[in-house]
């Protein structure tokens, strides 16, 4: 009896080890820029102020993929911190500059990769993915009587696009993601970053 659940702990090592050995991770890291855009929510909506709503976004990602290359579903994890340019707060009537904005995003999803293309040499990819992560917004007021406010939140994050394979090191992505904020009052209902990726994979 107890060779035989000897036997069988050993066997499911040996299996365990196996598995470990066939998955394949491949990390990568990379460079990414798309439009961002806001939708505010009643707190911060003034009709005598005009917010802007789209926003230029740079970042970078990294993260790593596992499981075989030539299986039509593959996992992974993606880490992204993505800041935007600033953007004037101006008046709605007299195009009045009031203050500057900018925001900055963290995140961190897991990803499905869902193989496409039927060329198992290159993959292009159906990602969608979801996570959690934190924004803020920083507000440079131009008024030296008002001070200057940066405020955080968590968020919810979803992802949904394509990865298309050049090489088996350079990859590029085409990527809509959405952020939702958990934090009551915050200022913001939802913010997306439309854009791609160029990633080198090792």
């Amino acid at each position: 009896m107890k060779s035989n659940m000897l036997l069988m702990g050993m066997s499911a090592v040996m299996l365990s080890v196996a598995g470990a050995n066939a998955m394949e991770y491949r990390p990568f890291v990379g460079l990414t820029m798309g439009i961002q855009g806001m939708y505010y929510d009643g707190g911060m909506k003034n009709p005598g102020i005009d917010l802007p709503k789209d926003f230029i976004a740079f970042g970078i990602v990294a993260g790593s993929r596992f499981g075989s290359y030539d299986k039509i579903y593959n996992g992974g994890l993606t880490f992204n911190v993505d800041t935007t340019g600033t953007e004037k707060i101006t008046g709605t009537f007299n195009n009045q500059e009031y203050a500057k904005i900018k925001t900055t995003n963290l995140s961190a999803t897991y990803d499905n990769y869902i193989r496409l293309s039927g060329n198992k040499m290159k993959r292009i990819d159906l990602v969608l993915g979801t996570g959690l992560g934190a924004m803020n917004y920083h507000i440079d007021d131009n008024d030296p009587l008002e001070s200057d406010e940066t405020r955080w939140s968590t968020s919810v994050a979803f992802k949904a696009g394509l990865d298309f394979e050049l090489t088996k090191n350079i990859s590029l992505a085409a990527t809509m993601r959405v952020f939702l904020p958990t934090r009551g009052q915050y200022g913001i209902e939802t913010s997306y970053i439309a854009g791609g990726a160029i990633k080198y994979v090792f």
